[in-house]
Order: structure tokens, then sequence, then C-alpha cells
């Protein structure tokens, strides 16, 4: 769901070109996928934390501040230059920053109202859609019937009765597509994670008036706190792990492991929200999953 980190591992190219080697081990061997499934853990339990501070600062004052939050973190560890960078640079890390600013309030929105798992479901229907342009195999086609199956099981159909959550949520997956897209092209144009660092800064500076007015929302302590968990856990702890793990576990492997982050996010929704799905909803999640690891696995 929180999209900042791991979109920069949108391309496949990007990642061969540039993971780092490391003797293959047991250890390793498993390890390397336990840190990709943690850090999906501490992705959506990022999300559900945001959910507590909605009452506070709202959806959209909560995304602000945690842009506010995590662009310095992720400046401290980039340390980006700015000189001699191309106009070509600048505009794809301000319009990644937009995208991603649209994308938060978009999907904070969304889980302010439906079930986390949901929402997250749903999302990963822009990846996958990615994925499966320009589709030729019967294959693939069994892929995009699956996702259909799992967006009807979650949704109900057209009559299911829907309502906004459910829209804002798709329309976050074709935001989430957008973003990978601009992500892909801003790592063409940058080295390591300093385009993703300067386009979360850039997306802090978009949401800082809104992240002011949001502060004196509270006098608490206690709720910046939570904002500052929402951050880290977001974006800090999950990339860091995530570029460990990229040492270990091969492109195809990672992509099939983050595939499970529907189902991360219906686990965190019901230990951290305690929110239940219905029978209907748990197939939906696992459906998407499927869907989602069986385009990974079976692309040449």
């Amino acid at each position: 769901m929180e999209a900042v980190a791991r979109v920069h591992w949108g391309t496949r190219r990007w990642l061969e070109a540039r993971r780092p080697r490391a003797p293959r081990t047991v250890a390793s061997r498993f390890g390397g996928p336990g840190l990709v499934v943690a850090s999906s853990a501490s992705l959506q339990t990022s999300a559900a934390l945001a959910t507590t501070a909605f009452a506070v600062y709202g959806p959209a004052g909560t995304g602000a501040l945690r842009f506010a939050f995590a662009a310095p973190v992720l400046v401290l560890i980039a340390r980006p230059r700015l000189r001699g960078r191309s106009l070509r640079f600048w505009v794809s890390a301000a319009t990644f920053g937009a995208t991603l600013v649209a994308l938060n309030v978009v999907l904070y929105e969304a889980i302010a109202r439906v079930s986390l798992g949901t929402v997250v479901s749903l999302q990963f229907l822009g990846p996958l859609a990615l994925a499966l342009l320009g589709v030729r195999r019967r294959l693939d086609a069994l892929w995009i019937a699956t996702a259909a199956a799992g967006v009807l099981s979650l949704t109900g159909g057209p009559g299911g009765g829907a309502g906004i959550g459910v829209a804002l949520a798709l329309v976050g997956a074709a935001l989430t597509a957008l973003s990978l897209i601009m992500g892909r092209r801003l790592a063409t144009e940058s080295a390591g994670i300093d385009g993703l660092a300067l386009a979360v800064a850039i997306a802090a500076c978009l949401t800082l008036p809104l992240s002011l007015t949001s502060v004196g929302a509270t006098t608490s302590l206690g709720d910046l706190v939570v904002i500052a968990g929402v951050a880290g856990l977001g974006v800090a702890v999950p990339y860091s792990l995530e570029y460990v793990a990229l040492r270990f576990v091969p492109v195809k492997t990672f992509g099939i492991l983050l595939s499970l982050d529907p189902a991360v996010a219906l686990l965190a929704g019901a230990l951290w929200l305690g929110q239940t799905l219905a029978a209907s909803e748990v197939l939906g999640v696992g459906l998407v999953v499927v869907a989602s690891a069986g385009v990974v696995a079976t692309r040449p």
C-alpha cells in the first residue's frame, strides 16, 4: 500500500543492473525472503497505524505529515546532489512527487472507509494491469480472469453497493500504475535512491501548508510520535529491509513475494485494527494474490 519506498523497485532492468551480489548461503536463501515479508509487514503496519491518526489529523493531514517526517529521513540517507541535474530529471521528480501526494491522499481516504486488506488488494490491480499490457498468451488471460473474479468477490459485483471507499481504492490502483511508470522513468535518470528522496521532498513541499495546519490540530506529543512511526515504518524500515533482501533474492522471487502484500494487509487489519472480512472478501484477496504472483512467476 505504501508506494513511496516500494515503487522504486518497479523496473526489472534497473534491479538486475544495480542489485548487489552476495554469496548464496542457507541463511541468505531463507533470510532474504523473510526480509521481504518483514518489509511488507512494516508497510502494512504503517498503514494500519495511520488510521489511528485520522481522528486527529484526517486522512489528508496524516498523509501530509507523513511526507514531512519521511522526507528528511530519505534525504539524510540518500544525500542527493542538487546541482547538475537535467530539466528532464526535475520534471520527472516533480511529477512523481505530485503523483505520490495524490496516491497517498486517495488511499488514506479509502482505508478510512474500507478494510485495509480490501484496499490493498484493489490497489494491486494497477501494477497487475501494467504487467498484463499487451497480453498475448492464454495463461495471461487466466490471470486476468482470476483478478477479475477477485474484484467481484471483494466488491459484490456491479450491484454490490461497493461505495466510495472501493471507488477510491480503484482510483488508487490507477495512480499506483502511474507512480510505477514515473518511478521507472526517474530510476533511469538517477542513481540509488537519490531520485526517490528528492521526489518525496517535493511531495513534502507540496503538502507543507496542510502539514503546518495539521500540526496545530493538537498539542499532544503522542500524536506526532504516531506520525513519526507511520513515516518510519512506511519508508525507512521497508526500504532498508528490501535493499538488504535484494542482495540475496532473485528478482522474480522478489516480485512474487511482493504479491503477498494484500494478504499481509489483511492480517495487519485484523491484528492492529480488529478488522474482519467476510468469506467472499477473504476469497477476493486470495484471488488477487494468486493473479499477481502468477503473472510474475510465469513471465519469461
